[in-house]
Parts: C-alpha cells; structure tokens; sequence
C-alpha cells in the first residue's frame, strides 16, 4: 500500500515540477514511509511513498519504469500476481522483483486496459507512456483505493488523497455547497464525483482516465458491477458450498504477503469468520500454494467500552477462544476522541457523519503501535449480503407486495423481538428506509438548522432508483464512505487494509443471489451464517452494532467545549449553519440528538482545520 501524486503539464504552466511532487510526496509520506521517489519528463511529473509489503527489497521501489517505454506509480495489490506472473512467463516476460508492480506493468504492456478486468485486487496507479506522451490511470472495480484530481489552467492534477492535492496553489479551497447541504440534511458523504472541495474530483471506481495533448481528459467505466434484484427464488443445489469455496479463497490471496497479516476484530459476524478463517489458514499455509508462506499466528486488535450495554468484548472473547489469535484492545473515550478530533479530520479530508469511525481510527493506531502493517477487515459483507436492519425492512415489504404474504408475516414476526432489543427501533428503520427511497420529510427537522440562505436547497440524489436499494447501498449510499473512512484511518497510521468481503468473484456471486438467501428466519447474512466458521454466540446474534461509540455521552462531557465551536466570531460555517438556532435548543439537542449535530460541529472544524471558505467568500 501507498501513496501516489503527479502532474500533467504539457504546457509547464507550473514552474517546478518536481519541487510540487515533493512537496505532495511529504504531505502524504503516512501512506509510505518505507521509501520515496519522482520522475519527471516532458511535461509530466510522478511521485509515490511507498509502504513495503510484498518483496521488501529495493527491487519494488517506485516510480518503476518497464523497457523505457512505461512507467508507473502504484497504490494497492494485486492479489493474483503469483498466477499472472506465470502466464505472463509463458508468454516470454522476465522478471527482476517478487513483487505485483512489475507483474501490473508487464501486464499493462502485454494486454492494455484489458488487463484491468484480469487483476484481483484494489489498486490506483498512473501510467505514463514515453512514446506517446499520454498518461494513463485507473481505479479499482469498487473503489477502495481513493484517486483524486483537479484540472485547471490548463493542467491536472491528481493524488492518493485531497490534502495532497491542496499543496498545488492554483486550487482554491472553496466549498461545494451542494455536497454541504447533502451531509446536513441527509448525512450523505462520498456518493457523488464531486467532493467537498468545489473543483476537486474523485476518479469513480471502475473507471479509467486517460489524459493526453493539450490536457484532454476523457474518462470512462472499464467495469460495471452485474447486479440482480430477486426477491425470493429457489436456491440452486451447491449455492453454499460456491459461497463458501469463494470466501476461502479471498481470505488465502489476501494473506499473501512479506510481513505479518493481522485482523480488526469487532465481534460481529463479518470480522468474526474473517479471523476464524484466516487463523485456520496460516496454521496450514504451505509455499507452493501461498508464495513465500512464513506466518503461523495472527494478531487482531479490538474496541472495547468498558460498561456500556453494546461493548462486544464477550464476542469478541469467544472469537480468540475458537481461533486461538491473541486479542489487543482499545478503550476510546470521550477524553480521547476530544484530544484525537482535530487530527481524525485531517486524516479523512472531508466532513465524516458520526464519531462510529473514530473506532475505527483508534484501533488502527493500536495496530500500528503493535507493529502491524496489514490488517483484513470486514467492509463490504453488510452491502453484499443485507446486514443493515433497514435491508429486512425493505424485504419484508417486497414479499408483501410482490405475493408471497404468508412468507413476509413470517419474517416480520420473527423480526419483532429483535426491534425490542436496546438501541433498535422498527420506526428508526422505516424513517431510514424511507429516507433513502426518497419519501421521507424528516430532513424538515435538520433543515430548522440551515442557515436561511440555503435552507430550501434541494438534495441531489445519489441512488439509482428505489427498486435498486442493495445496488444502492454498495454503489452510492453506504460502502464508498465506509471505504473512504477505513483507507484514511489505516493509512494516518501506515496500515494496508485489506477486504476479503470485496474480492470481485464474491461480490459478483452475491449480487446475483436472490434475496432470501441473505434473510431467512428473522436472520441477515444468513448464507453466511450456515456456511462459515465463527463461534455459536456470534452465528446467532441478530442485532447490529458495527464500529460503536456512544457518541452522546461523548459529546455531554465536552458539552461547553463543544458548545464554544459554535459561539466563535469567526465561525466559518455561518452560510451553512443557523448558529443562533443550534445556540437556543443546545440543551436539547445536547439531550436528544434529531439533527445529527456531530455534523455540524465536523463541518466548521473541517472548514477551519483546512482553512476553506464559503462559496461566496471566492473573492
């Protein structure tokens, strides 16, 4: 994993090229601080910071250029290099490094931008070809690797992440207004091209950019996900047993590696068979079959909140038991998060929904302090097999209206206890859903909050449609945000992430299941259930609780800290913010929270820590 920069400036519109890309290479040097370089020629610049994973030897430095005809800087892996490098071999390629960089580069020169669908992996890189001059960059079929950029004055730009960026001076830091009133009312962040950074774009996932000339750009899909709604369907004979084959064999490629693989480890069903798995695979891992196969042991690392009703660390006990891994944990608290919070900000780049990823963000830096440089985790199992307990909602009222009645009682009565269970409510989960299909006028409430100027600003919507609601979650809604926050967390600390839940074959193989494969009996994730190791206290639990933090609690024992954001002169959200309102009802609020006021309180710190400006401050 790490960190990659460059400029596209035929017409040296920029004075030094590589003073720039050594100035991005620095802000971003969390991403790899292993090693580091630039190439430049003829109007084009490259940087890359490079975190060593696989071949930790000099062979893997980057930029890395093939034949003097390609080069390349490269942020993720390619799981299935060993196999492409042996067809590549047959082929009459030759190879100086162990490592999946000069695998992609060959590949890149033996089959074009057809090699992309050939690679398992995430990855961003850029390729620059000397004979034509054009640069070439690609995104991952699912987006985890982040890649964004700016064009202007004749130039682009584009990096690993947007504090990179910002070290060009022609981009202004402006905000999108519309990305803005998106998170206030609707707390919806990362489903659009845009940023909120006005100017400022991510490559979408799946797709590939080509800039050439006199800064052409053109972008296009490479990939677009197959995708197949059903309600309820007969399962084909061998369904589990293909689900579960598929799972393995994401866990092996992705304990490929030259140092140890750790596990975050929540407790719940995802980062439990995860661990389970993976700690059955290392015990018989095997070269011929792994690559360089050393680690026997795995290490994961845990939250925990000490007398709070959803503290997972019995579950998470059970898991160490059954997997034999040895557990480290983490206790955040409102102590650290008010110490952390400036520096969780920097770390994501943009306004962030609620403090449930600052777990996140603190277990990583237990990993870090243990050592750790990789660590499996669980994104991606909720979006691909309806974990959310909106999704049981959207099912049960799609059995109903599509006939089959006596099967949508069913779930709905086995349902019903499990909503008396603490921090759950069925209306919670109709207001979401709702929300989502876009009939809900709950947002009337945060919208009290607006300031006047932007009150009435409609939302854009980011979904395809209300008959697409799984599409929806994995594509716009949920999955892109819960990506961008686990690569700037682990990244902050110089962890690669890996997801075996976002292995292509089982997203695909997901997809194309029928829903009653993933709900059955009052039960998500049900063909997960039936088919993966994981203890019996964790195969039953029916509540969801993901990476919690009590957030309230959090925020009342900062209450006038927290309180003063918002009684600032200089208080730079004023356009967006209605601070007289949010002031009056604070007690309120602080009590029980309607609008989501962490929001409100990330945005005017975001606009300060990065030292944005209203939109109509431009002047």
């Amino acid at each position: 994993m790490c960190g990659i920069c460059g400029i596209y400036d035929k017409e040296h519109k920029i004075a030094d090229h590589r003073e720039l890309i050594v100035r991005m290479n620095r802000v971003q040097k969390h991403r790899g601080p292993d090693d580091d370089g630039v190439f430049e020629k003829a109007g084009c610049a490259l940087g890359h910071v490079r975190l060593s994973i696989q071949d930790l030897s000099p062979a893997g430095h980057q930029p890395m250029t093939l034949d003097d005809r390609y080069t390349i800087v490269f942020n993720g892996e390619i799981y299935n290099y060993i196999e492409l490098r042996e067809e590549l071999k047959d082929m009459g390629y030759s190879f100086v490094s162990e490592c999946d960089t000069e695998v992609l580069l060959a590949a890149y020169e033996c089959w074009g931008e057809e090699c992309l669908g050939r690679f398992n992996g995430f990855w961003a890189f850029a390729i620059y070809d000397h004979r034509d001059g054009s640069l070439f960059l690609s995104r991952d079929r699912y987006g985890v690797k982040p890649l964004y950029y700016a064009s202007h004055d004749g130039y682009t730009v584009f990096a690993s992440e947007i504090k990179t960026l910002l070290e060009d001076s022609g981009i202004k830091r402006i905000v999108n207004e519309q990305a803005v009133v998106n998170y206030l009312v609707n707390g919806f962040v990362d489903c659009e091209d845009e940023t909120f950074f006005k100017g400022v774009y991510r490559l979408p996932a799946g797709c590939l950019m080509r800039i050439s000339g006199d800064n052409d750009v053109e972008i296009k899909h490479w990939y677009e996900l197959p995708y197949r709604e059903t309600v309820y369907e007969k399962l084909p004979e061998g369904t589990d047993g293909k689900f579960k084959d598929l799972f393995e064999d994401a866990i092996r490629m992705r304990l490929r590696s030259d140092v140890p693989v750790g596990s975050c480890l929540s407790g719940g069903l995802d980062s439990s068979s995860i661990v389970c798995e993976s700690a059955k695979q290392l015990k018989n891992r095997t070269p011929e079959r792994d690559g360089r196969a050393g680690q026997t042991g795995q290490n994961t690392y845990s939250a925990s909140y000490p007398g709070s009703p959803d503290d997972e660390k019995r579950f998470i006990g059970d898991v160490i038991a059954m997997s034999g891994v040895s557990g480290h944990y983490v206790e955040p608290t409102g102590d650290t998060l008010f110490r952390d919070l400036e520096h969780l900000i920097y770390t994501q780049d943009e306004p962030f929904v609620s403090t449930s990823m600052y777990a996140s963000y603190c277990v990583m830096r237990l990993a870090s302090e243990n050592g750790a440089k990789v660590l499996l985790d669980g994104q991606g199992a909720d979006e691909i097999l309806c974990g959310y307990r909106k999704a049981r909602v959207y099912y049960i009222k799609k059995l109903l209206s599509s006939g089959h009645f006596f099967r949508g009682i069913r779930e709905l009565v086995l349902y019903l206890p499990y909503m008396r269970k603490h921090n759950s409510t069925l209306l919670a989960d109709i207001s979401m859903l709702r929300q989502f299909l876009g009939k809900d006028k709950k947002g009337d409430i945060k919208r009290k909050y607006l300031a006047p100027g932007i009150r009435d600003a409609k939302l854009s919507r980011s979904y395809r449609g209300n008959d697409a609601f799984i599409l929806n979650d994995f594509s716009y809604i949920v999955l892109p945000a819960l990506l961008r926050y686990v690569d700037r967390n682990a990244m902050a600390f110089s962890i690669e992430d890996r997801l075996p839940f976002l292995d292509f074959r089982l997203v695909e193989f997901c997809m194309q299941l029928p829903m009653n494969a993933k709900i059955e009996g009052g039960y998500s994730k049900a063909i997960m259930r039936r088919t993966l190791n994981m203890p019996e206290s964790v195969r039953k639990r029916r509540d969801k609780i993901g990476f919690y933090t009590p957030e309230g609690d959090w925020l009342r024992a900062y209450k006038d800290e927290y309180r003063a954001v918002f009684m600032k002169d200089d208080f730079r959200a004023e356009k967006y913010i209605d601070q007289k309102a949010i002031l009056e009802d604070w007690d309120a609020l602080m009590e029980k929270d309607s609008i989501g006021l962490f929001r409100y309180i990330c945005l005017e710190k975001w606009m300060e820590i990065f030292d944005v400006r209203a939109a109509f401050a431009q002047a």
